[in-house]
């Protein structure tokens, strides 16, 4: 890559972020001509000029990296895997966070949403309403696919037009936020062709409610929960950088009881 590419993927970035030349110039603390002549290719960024900007545009790391080398240097950031040696601290804390939030459910899962681990509370869960056998291929190891897809959890979703309205909502706003991420872009536009998802509108909250509930029932099982999201502060590489933990709490005494006793 030359520093064209670096110039046409910053310009791109900023009108993502919705940011004029000047307020980006002022946040990274760089002339808005330099600023300019960075946009149009009449300059060579350096790499610390680089990491300055990315960090600005708040990127994924990954992003930086790319940008990095649209700039003719090498990456930084490293993209090992969750079983190196090297990630075995950040292993050994989500297997800890997974451990001690049972009997309730946990789940670990990358950028795209596919579940990478889950506790025995979740994989409980998972039994009660989510039938594997009968689930359409991806959909029971997928979050999204699985709230969204007519195979997975969506007959024992009580409000699932709530859930989806979320789900939905959440992916299309990474979307918007790493609009370079095609696998988010391509999972986004695969859900939007399933069933009835394109009848689900915004989130329009009621009741002034802290949380988004969900409400599931099968048979006789029944459950109503609320969900936190855990991700890993000031990563410095980019496959920790893509972990996040969903933890999913009771959101009243019965599910309490109901989830202590199986």
């Amino acid at each position: 890559m030359t520093h064209d590419a670096f110039a046409g993927l910053l310009k791109r970035w900023r009108a993502a972020r919705r940011l004029s030349q000047e307020q980006l110039a002022l946040e990274a603390g760089v002339s808005t001509r330099h600023l300019s002549f960075l946009e149009t290719g009449k300059s060579k960024p350096s790499r610390e000029m680089v990491l300055r900007l990315t960090a600005t545009l708040a990127l994924a790391l990954k992003e930086r990296n790319v940008m990095l080398a649209s700039a003719g240097f090498a990456p930084i950031f490293t993209a090992r895997s969750l079983e190196s040696l090297e990630l075995a601290p950040v292993r050994r804390a989500i297997e800890l966070l997974l451990q001690k939030q049972e009997p309730y459910g946990a789940v670990l899962f990358d950028r795209c949403w596919n579940v990478l681990r889950m506790n025995e509370g979740a994989a409980r869960l998972m039994g009660c309403f989510l039938d594997p056998a009968h689930a359409a291929p991806g959909v029971a190891t997928n979050l999204v696919r699985a709230i969204l897809h007519p195979s997975g959890l969506r007959p024992a979703l009580v409000n699932w037009v709530e859930v989806a309205q979320v789900a939905l909502e959440r992916l299309e706003r990474e979307c918007a936020t790493e609009p370079t991420d095609e696998a988010r872009r391509a999972l986004l536009e695969e859900v939007r062709c399933y069933p009835g998802v394109d009848a689900v509108g915004p989130i329009a909250p009621e009741g002034g409610a802290p949380t988004s509930l969900v409400h599931l029932k099968r048979g006789r099982d029944e459950a109503r929960l609320f969900t936190m999201l855990t991700t890993i502060g000031t990563p410095l590489d980019v496959t920790a950088q893509e972990l996040t933990i969903e933890s999913y709490f009771p959101a009243d005494e019965a599910t309490e009881r109901w989830l202590q006793g199986r």
